[in-house]
């Protein structure tokens, strides 16, 4: 395997691993606080995080930025709003 192929690897992952850690907790703040109007603008930053992070991904592995998987970014705020306003 050439080594450029692993760099491309570890750096999205170590990428992928940073910023689902930093959206699962603004998810999870949104959660604790207290205000009103905090909720869904912490869920909306963390929706962003994470497509922020996938568009990364695939800059990172020289692939078009627009894709379906652009969704998998919004997976930690979906998740979060499933919780805080369904259940």
């Amino acid at each position: 395997m050439q080594v450029e192929r692993v760099q491309r690897w570890v750096m999205s992952g170590l990428l992928l691993t940073t910023a689902t850690v930093f959206a699962g907790g603004l998810t999870v703040l949104s959660g604790s606080v207290d205000r009103a109007g905090a909720k869904p603008g912490l869920l909306v930053i963390a929706g962003v995080v994470g497509l922020m992070a996938m568009s990364g991904v695939r800059v990172i592995n020289q692939l078009p930025v627009v894709s379906p998987w652009l969704l998998v970014g919004l997976l930690p705020a979906a998740v979060g709003s499933y919780f805080q306003f369904l259940a």
